[in-house]
């Protein structure tokens, strides 16, 4: 019994690494992929989105879009 324990614990493992690939892979935005700088504060010019990739406690600040 135990070693189908094993088997269904590595196929529960296998399954939440293919989806957190996929999610990754969903989601490919980056902050330097938007033209953005990663900053604790984002300067009245610049528009916040979010972390998206910068460090904690900062944020993805861009200036512009094109």
């Amino acid at each position: 019994m135990s070693c189908h324990r094993v088997w269904v614990l590595l196929l529960l493992a296998v399954l939440a690494l293919n989806f957190v690939e996929n999610e990754a892979a969903a989601f490919p935005w980056s902050c330097p992929t938007l033209s953005g700088v990663c900053r604790k504060v984002c300067l009245p010019t610049e528009m916040f989105f979010g972390p998206l990739g910068c460090g904690k406690e900062f944020q993805c600040c861009v200036s512009h879009f094109f």
